[in-house]
């Protein structure tokens, strides 16, 4: 089983869950499977901690029961411990259990609480760091799966076994072919078929994924790919060289400076696009303002600060309220900016410190001005 990140669709879920004994448990992990002993110890104690604390609240013994019976059930599950990333992120609540594999590396946290903790899990989808390689040449059709804590994994292809065949074509009216291209016209045709089933091949591995495409291909076949590519989110920066010149090492290295290239475009991008929304009064950094928009529901798009640990609590008019510090009647204000953004239907968006304006931990891109 490989990791599950949460689609927009759970994070609304997550977000707009509300009862008195919501759980949330981020656990650090190992994909190497002798490694998990360490994570399933720390899975008891959050578990037995989380009991207490739910019988401190006076929950009922049925009810408790309903939560803690499913996640003392996970220790007894071989698979989910022998198939393990960097972490994982479980909520539960009475009637209710979700679990997700997480490629970051994460800190144990256990919150009990009226609401679920994503905060953690926002981060770990906003820094993924996902992508697909594609070794093209006229030799090799390879494809492997990139993250940011496992090594770069093999994904099998179902290609023709005649597949390089496709570039022996003939340009002669004999009926003996000739085993190679003569003539600049007939060579591009037979590259973009074979680039065609290499795609085909692609497509039929990745799904309806939306994770970035890097292609590393022979300096002929990589405009004939790029010709007939469909897949949306093929970079546009290759690697630069013909990949049997390189080691996986080497692959992997270049394909991941393409990857953090593409996520700085896309974060410049979007700082253009809210300094020209800010101009027209539909963009705010104010912390006190992105917290009422997100209330109304007026944030189209929000970046918050990763690493932000400010607490207190937003009425239900957005009217926000800074504490000194954690306590049982606080939370923390950037996440739940975030959830209710989410819950509007909005985006939210987790960066580093140093990527957000000087002072404040939010900035949004609003719906119309507020």
């Amino acid at each position: 089983m490989q990791p599950v990140l949460p689609t927009q669709t759970d994070l609304r879920e997550l977000t707009s869950h509300r009862d008195e004994a919501c759980v949330s448990i981020y656990l650090r992990s190992s994909p190497i499977p002798r490694e998990s002993d360490e994570s399933r110890i720390a899975l008891k104690g959050a578990v037995a901690h989380a009991e207490r604390e739910l019988k401190e609240k006076g929950m009922e013994p049925d009810q408790l029961r309903e939560i803690i019976g499913p996640l003392e059930e996970l220790d007894d599950d071989s698979i989910f411990w022998t198939d393990q990333t960097r972490g994982f992120a479980i909520f539960a609540a009475p009637g209710f259990l979700k679990v997700y594999r997480l490629i970051n590396d994460l800190r144990n946290h256990l919150a009990v609480g009226d609401r679920f903790d994503i905060g953690m899990l926002l981060r770990a989808v906003s820094f993924s760091h996902e992508a697909f390689v594609l070794t093209l040449t006229e030799g090799t059709i390879e494809l492997y799966a990139l993250t940011s804590s496992q090594p770069v994994r093999h994904l099998e292809l179902q290609l023709p076994d005649d597949v390089h065949s496709v570039l022996e074509y003939t340009t002669s009216e004999d009926d003996a072919p000739m085993p190679r291209a003569q003539g600049a016209r007939g060579e591009k045709t037979e590259q973009r078929k074979y680039c065609r089933i290499a795609q085909d091949a692609v497509l039929d591995a990745i799904g309806e994924s939306t994770i970035p495409l890097i292609l590393a291909a022979s300096i002929d076949l990589e405009p004939a790919y790029r010709a007939v590519n469909h897949y949306r989110h093929l970079a546009e920066q290759g690697v630069g060289a013909n990949p049997e010149s390189l080691s996986l090492v080497e692959l992997t290295e270049r394909a991941r400076a393409i990857l953090d290239d593409l996520h700085a475009a896309d974060l410049t991008s979007w700082w253009e696009h809210f300094e020209l929304e800010r101009s027209r009064d539909k963009a705010t950094a104010d912390l006190g303002h992105v917290a009422r928009a997100a209330t109304a529901a007026a944030i189209d798009e929000l970046v918050f600060d990763m690493d932000s640990t400010l607490e207190g609590s937003i009425d239900e008019a957005g009217a926000l309220q800074v504490a000194p510090g954690a306590s049982a009647d606080t939370y923390g204000i950037v996440d739940e900016i975030a959830a209710r953004v989410l819950r509007a239907g909005g985006t939210a968006r987790a960066v580093r410190s140093g990527d957000m304006p000087p002072g404040s931990p939010v900035a949004a891109v609003l719906r119309y001005p507020y």
